[in-house]
């Protein structure tokens, strides 16, 4: 009879941990507490009507929300030797005016080379700052829903922290 009674106590928590939006359970360490002695069962269906306002008041839904930001297009492989080819080129051309092409094309090859590093740097630079604001974008709409759930949660009879 005892084991019978853990049983369904178990399966209950399971299946409010499946209930439970994983951004606000887990991510969050979020706890919801009955304060009017609400069944497991009820408090279910309300955690599940409230997260569903929530997402509603703010557009938002964690339960959907992607980690990383979507991909935004890659750096152009083999830029420094690119850049390098057309510095060698200019610097030939520029070279052979002066008299010395060889001279002028490595001198070019060299110029390309860091000019074609500083600008994947500053594409790199660039993706991160996007990712970056991203993820505070993200935490902000997490923030909000958070604070709708909550408040969705309270008007039921609920302490949320």
């Amino acid at each position: 009879m005892r084991s019978n009674r853990w049983l369904r106590v178990t399966l209950v928590a399971l299946a409010l941990l499946s209930q439970t939006p994983p951004g606000l359970a887990v991510g969050q360490q979020t706890y919801v507490y009955p304060q009017r002695g609400q069944s497991p069962d009820q408090q279910a269906r309300d955690q599940s009507a409230c997260h569903t306002w929530a997402v509603q008041q703010t557009g938002y839904d964690p339960m959907r929300a992607q980690a990383a930001p979507p991909p935004t297009g890659a750096a152009p492989q083999g830029g420094a030797l690119r850049s390098a080819g057309r510095g060698a080129a200019v610097g030939a051309v520029g070279g052979a005016i002066a008299g010395d092409a060889g001279t002028g094309a490595a001198v070019g090859a060299a110029t390309g080379v860091l000019l074609g590093g500083m600008r994947r740097r500053d594409q790199q630079r660039q993706v991160e700052a996007q990712q970056q604001a991203y993820q505070s974008q993200n935490a902000q709409l997490q923030a909000n829903y958070n604070r709708a759930f909550g408040a969705c949660m309270g008007g039921r009879g609920y302490t949320v922290q």
